[in-house]
């Protein structure tokens, strides 16, 4: 596939052969600003500033006052990784000393699970997911150590609609606490009480012990916010390539896809691992994406959103490109008008509205429908003539 340069240069360094498969020519080319500039600015945007740094330090391959450059940059991306890392540690041995059964997610338990360096995983909040019943008892302790909720009104809405809470502390830590994984009305039907009971403890030198997810509710968990966020970010990727990496020959494969059909989550978990193998050469046992079971109209019509340049390209931030994703990656027919229906009825938004304290009229919902179904025929004319085949990306059925 063709990418601009420094789009290739970023995909190549976030592969786990990293700066090893780079020819020494694209380490020449950052020697120039306008490419670090360029290389700056796109690894920021998915979220891979540390990775590729961190990859580049290890190639030491480039000139003395760039690598200079790069070591000042690590330097603080790692200070700034063992601030959040201490207050990880700390929340959550809190919490386990009250007898509290807490499993961390997300990015602060990525980094302990799945990456060599913790400045390649940054993370802004710590996610942290707890029985329902013990979530009182997990907020008081929370705010014991100095965080606080926001307002009551923004709480009530967050509790009635959505699956966690938010809380602050200076200088600018935050912790979400999750009884669940996804909002009610999301497609996807994560399952928290299985990744209570089914989390596993990571390997490390020092520190509590903590719970993360096993790597196949991980993995449904990642192909669950790749939705969310349109696949928008090349960095959860990187995510899932190194959560099967770590597990190794212990990941179990069999399980994951039957848990990704129990959770409802088939068809995000098939489009998250292909593009994986896409874009990071990822090894996917051979026909297991295939064994999911998406029917050929589902395959057809998210290849026709071109899902490379979905994530590269950062479309899925178009409002339009990201509901046509969950529309084609949720599991049932049924389901799909269901989610057309909430959009027309205002019913999908209802959170949204309530915790803004805003109205949508019903003119806006239909305009937002008719684009919609406006970048959803647009897609067709380059395919008509040559049908609906979808091989180009998902490769033979």
């Amino acid at each position: 596939m063709h990418m601009p340069e420094v789009t290739a240069v970023v995909v190549t360094l976030a592969r786990r052969a990293g700066a090893a498969s780079l020819p020494q020519h694209s380490f020449s080319r950052f020697d120039s600003s306008d490419f670090r500039d360029a290389f700056r600015a796109f690894t920021l945007k998915h979220q891979l500033l540390g990775l590729v740094l961190a990859e580049l330090e290890r190639a030491g391959r480039l000139s003395p006052a760039i690598a200079a450059e790069n070591r000042q940059q690590l330097k603080q991306l790692r200070l700034q990784a063992a601030l959040w890392d201490f207050e990880r540690d700390e929340v959550v041995t809190r919490l386990q000393e009250r007898g509290i059964p807490v499993v961390v997610l997300k990015g602060a338990a990525l980094r302990l699970m799945a990456y060599r360096d913790s400045a390649e995983r940054p993370f802004g909040d710590i996610d942290i997911l707890v029985p329902k019943e013990s979530l009182d008892g997990a907020v008081a302790l929370l705010e014991a150590r100095g965080y606080a909720r926001h307002s009551e009104h923004r709480d009530r809405i967050y509790l009635e609609h959505f699956h966690h809470l938010v809380l602050h502390r200076a200088p600018g830590f935050k912790v979400e606490v999750h009884w669940a994984l996804a909002p009610a009305s999301f497609t996807v039907r994560l399952d928290p009480e299985a990744f209570l009971r089914d989390a596993v403890i990571p390997t490390r030198q020092s520190g509590p012990t903590i719970r993360v997810p096993g790597p196949e509710h991980m993995v449904i968990h990642l192909s669950a916010q790749n939705l969310e966020d349109g696949f928008s970010k090349l960095m959860r990727l990187v995510d899932l390539d190194r959560v099967i990496a770590a597990a190794g020959s212990g990941f179990d494969w069999n399980r994951l896809g039957s848990e990704a059909r129990r959770m409802g989550a088939r068809g995000t978990v098939a489009l998250s691992l292909r593009l994986c193998e896409r874009l990071l050469e990822t090894e996917i046992p051979r026909g297991f994406v295939g064994g999911l079971g998406l029917s050929r109209s589902v395959r057809a019509h998210l290849a026709l959103l071109d899902p490379v340049a979905v994530v590269l390209e950062r479309r899925g931030e178009q409002g339009a490109v990201r509901d046509l994703l969950s529309l084609w990656c949720t599991d049932r027919a049924v389901s799909r008008w269901g989610m057309v229906r909430d959009m027309v009825t205002g019913r999908r938004e209802r959170a949204w509205r309530e915790l803004l304290r805003r109205e949508r009229s019903a003119l806006r919902r239909l305009a937002s429908l008719a684009r919609l179904g406006g970048a959803q025929l647009a897609r067709y004319p380059a395919v008509l003539g040559r049908g609906l085949g979808a091989e180009a990306f998902w490769g033979p059925s």
